[in-house]
């Protein structure tokens, strides 16, 4: 395991990465003193049950785990173990782009299955198989879903039969066959809907509606993404909301309104990018793009499509081909000057010789108007060189920062991120196998949990700051809104109010805007903890070329001379001066406010 402390002057800040350094080793001695001991069924059953994303996002330490469980399960004779074993480290191969062993592990979990007579899991390894197969070969996809399809039917197996149904009608629909689609998504809808499955019926009709969509049935499209909207507004499903308001820019590109469909793309942007919905992202990036251009926008335009590239030279070809025309251009002038002063002279050779004369004491005039000329297209020629140079050198280098910040983000995400995360999930197992009747066990558990899980937050926070090469006033209105959000979801009794009033084009170095997303979190934070206020207020606006960050809330207040070090404080006025920021504290027994004031510029 690598573990990675950042220097930074915030003590706090070093404590805590020294405990998650201590903690993440205990835990490591822990897993290599269980990882000799067998498990028992319910164990294997609990490792098993780990959620898909979990698996996915590490898909090597999750095969190690299941051939841990496979040996356990085998020493047991534990055959639902077994299949079920097969069946992850098959979808494990999948993600590897190992397909021979894909098809292997899922053949003789297949087997199995139809010994142990579960013909729903047959059912539903037969169609995922067959989807899999959907871009590799279509037929042979067809052929398998077909066999789930018919086992799921004859058994009525009405759950997966919800999922075999969507994804047929996916293949249909990759056959141009779009009656046969719309059957099948609605075959799937019928059953959600008689289930009563919020998740699922929204998908369905999604399906239903990008499909009217394709076929130019407009309104019928909106009618079904409509509904679709408006189930996940109501469970509150982000990744599904994400969903929608990408399908409706897809919505208004289709019916011309590319304005909104820009509008739409930008909505589901924010929420996908939140959520690290990547896939989604990338495309609503690849769709802004094309919109931008479409709008003659080519700026924003050309930024959209860098970040749809991540970390392809994208800038650095486009700078090079506009540099590369203009001297083509230069050069191609200097060429065509040459051909009129030629058939100037061949035209003089013509006439008498006193227009001879003529014409050569003006051809000499002329040439050497034009070696003068020459002389100085290559000196500017040789000057637009070494600008060119130098702007491909700054290029480069801020490629290979960029490179770096994303390479370290990609590091932080894939490799800690999902060590935290396979972390919790072995601590849930732990407390299932290991903590029952004994609550102390249980607490300290349910502590590293909750422990682990606002690391993996904190640790979201710096990967969206070190992903910008900057970060604006409208990305920092959306990150402090998402907090202030998250933190009324979480807590009752708490009134949040947040006002963002500015018209700056105002953009922070991703250190800058940290510190003041930081700086805005703490203060909430400690209004939390220690204030006990029923009100919080935050506001971000502008005046007098100033932004303007105010933190007031309605709890009891302090002596600043005495609770200053203790309410964190202290960090808030260090990240203030990193800010060259104007920052003041009031606090009474009505409450306490925190002012911080920076100037308005372009670059920070």
């Amino acid at each position: 395991m690598i573990l990675y402390i950042y220097s930074t002057n915030d003590s706090n800040f070093k404590m805590k990465n020294t405990i998650t350094c201590l903690f993440a080793l205990f835990l490591s001695q822990l897993f290599t003193f269980s990882w000799s001991q067998t498990y028992t069924t319910k164990q294997i059953d609990s490792v098993l049950n780990m959620p898909y994303d979990d698996i996915v996002a590490n898909t090597s330490k999750s095969l190690q785990l299941f051939n841990k469980v496979l040996s356990d399960a085998k020493k047991q004779n534990y055959k639902l173990g077994i299949a079920n074993s097969y069946d992850k480290m098959a979808l494990c191969y999948f993600y590897q782009n190992k397909y021979d062993l894909q098809a292997k592990y899922i053949f003789m979990s297949i087997d199995l299955f139809n010994h142990l007579k579960q013909y729903n899991k047959v059912a539903s390894l037969y169609g995922s198989y067959g989807y899999h197969l959907k871009k590799r070969n279509l037929d042979s996809g067809i052929f398998y879903m077909q066999k789930g399809l018919k086992i799921g039917e004859k058994h009525n197996a009405e759950y997966e039969l919800r999922a075999i149904y969507d994804n047929y009608g996916v293949l249909k629909e990759m056959k141009k066959e779009y009656d046969s689609a719309f059957l099948f998504y609605n075959k799937s809808l019928t059953l959600k809907e008689k289930a009563n499955d919020k998740i699922g019926i929204p998908y369905s009709l999604n399906k239903i509606g990008m499909l009217q969509l394709t076929l130019k049935q407009f309104a019928k499209a909106k009618q079904n993404l409509d509904k679709a909207y408006q189930i996940r507004l109501e469970i509150d499903d982000k990744i599904g909301i994400a969903e929608n308001l990408n399908f409706y820019g897809y919505y208004y590109f289709e019916t011309k309104d590319h304005q909104k469909s820009i509008e739409y793309f930008n909505k589901a942007l924010d929420y996908s990018k939140t959520y690290n919905y990547n896939y989604l992202t990338q495309d609503n990036y690849q769709k802004l793009s094309e919109l931008y251009e479409l709008n003659s926008d080519y700026k924003t335009a050309l930024d959209n499509f860098k970040n749809y590239t991540t970390y392809k030279d994208s800038i650095f070809n486009i700078n090079l081909r506009i540099k590369q025309a203009e001297l083509d251009t230069e050069f191609d002038t200097e060429r065509k000057e040459k051909e009129i002063l030629t058939q100037k002279a061949d035209l003089a050779v013509k006439n008498t010789y006193i227009v001879i004369i003529v014409s050569l004491l003006i051809l000499s005039i002329i040439v050497g108007y034009f070696m003068l000329k020459n002389q100085k297209m290559k000196t500017l020629q040789l000057q637009k060189e070494n600008e060119l140079k130098d702007a491909l050198l700054k290029i480069e280098t801020q490629n290979r920062l960029q490179e770096q910040r994303l390479q370290i983000s990609r590091d932080l995400h894939d490799n800690i991120g999902a060590q935290l995360t396979f972390i919790i999930s072995s601590v849930d197992s732990l407390k299932y196998a290991f903590a029952d009747g004994n609550p102390k066990l249980e607490d300290k558990l349910n502590n590293i949990s909750s422990f682990t899980k606002e690391t993996i937050y904190e640790l979201r926070d710096t990967i969206w700051a070190m992903n910008k090469e900057a970060i604006t006033i409208e990305d920092l209105k959306t990150r402090i809104s998402n907090f202030i959000d998250n933190a009324q979801l979480s807590l009752n009794g708490i009134q949040f109010n947040f006002n963002f009033n500015t018209k700056s084009f105002q953009s922070f170095s991703s250190r800058d805007g940290m510190n003041i997303y930081r700086l805005i979190q703490e203060a909430v934070n400690n209004a939390i903890k220690h204030a006990k206020a029923s009100q919080i207020d935050v506001s971000l606006t502008e005046s007098e070329n100033k932004i303007n960050v105010i933190i007031s809330d309605n709890g009891k207040g302090f002596d600043l001379a005495t609770a200053e070090i203790g309410n964190g404080l202290n960090t808030m006025k260090k990240r203030a001066s990193e800010l060259k920021g104007n920052f003041k504290i009031e606090s009474a027994e009505n409450g306490t406010s925190i002012y911080l004031s920076l100037p308005n510029q372009t670059e920070f």
